[in-house]
């Protein structure tokens, strides 16, 4: 037998009708301020483009110019060569001018230079005033010349540096431009490399890191023969028993 599916004795309900919600109207300051930051983005996205407008096309060349000068700089301090040509060298030849006139002068040279000659002479530019010194030498059987722009106190108020430049020579050609500074606060002043400003790749490089590690180990038999005298004319003022 079959049965048939019993109905659902249920009544069918009405169905709801709904009414839309609707939103509730904006008042006069919402629209002010929704009109306003419209208006603050169109105005910004103009002033980008404005300002995008008035760049100028990319420079290749002074593009590469930027990258050959950063290269330069991570040579030169990376390889040491700002250190011998920025602060070893300038450091030791400070008074040259004034000792080359000695008898002993050579004594106080510290790397295997001969034919040394050193003279320092002021250039006045405007209310600058400039020491230039120049110290010519031989060092492996090749002519060197080390020229030092001391160019003073720097000019800024409560600025305690002094601004100095350094030209460095292989014969006749110029190979190392570097700017150089001093701090007078530091405790221990000495000059140190700020930037370049002309290099060029040459084997005068190596002579130059021989003649800062040469400065370097004379000036540490230096100190330690002045450490060992100490110590030899305590131990004769010393009795043990």
């Amino acid at each position: 037998m079959f049965w048939k599916k019993k109905q659902d004795q249920r009544a069918a309900e009405p169905a709801m009708a709904v009414e839309p919600i609707m939103p509730a109207s904006k008042s006069k300051q919402d629209e002010l301020e929704e009109a306003a930051k419209k208006l603050t983005a169109s105005l910004r996205s103009y002033a980008d483009a404005s300002y995008a407008a008035q760049q100028p096309a990319p420079d290749e060349e002074l593009k590469a110019a930027h990258r050959k000068v950063e290269i330069a700089r991570k040579i030169v301090r990376e390889g040491r060569i700002a250190y011998a040509l920025g602060r070893c060298l300038p450091e030791h030849m400070a008074h040259w001018h004034a000792w080359s006139q000695r008898d002993d002068f050579m004594s106080w040279v510290g790397f295997e230079a001969s034919n040394i000659s050193s003279s320092r002479t002021r250039e006045e530019i405007g209310v600058r005033r400039i020491e230039v010194t120049t110290n010519d030498f031989t060092f492996k059987g090749r002519l060197y010349r080390l020229v030092f722009r001391d160019g003073g106190l720097s000019s800024a108020p409560g600025d305690n540096t002094y601004r100095g430049e350094v030209h460095f020579f292989s014969g006749d050609t110029c190979v190392a431009k570097f700017d150089v500074s001093k701090d007078l606060m530091n405790e221990y002043a000495e000059w140190e490399f700020v930037e370049v400003n002309g290099f060029r790749v040459g084997t005068w490089m190596q002579d130059v890191l021989d003649m800062a590690a040469q400065i370097e180990a004379s000036r540490e038999r230096t100190i330690s023969e002045f450490i060992d005298e100490r110590a030899r004319k305590a131990a004769d003022e010393i009795d043990l028993g």
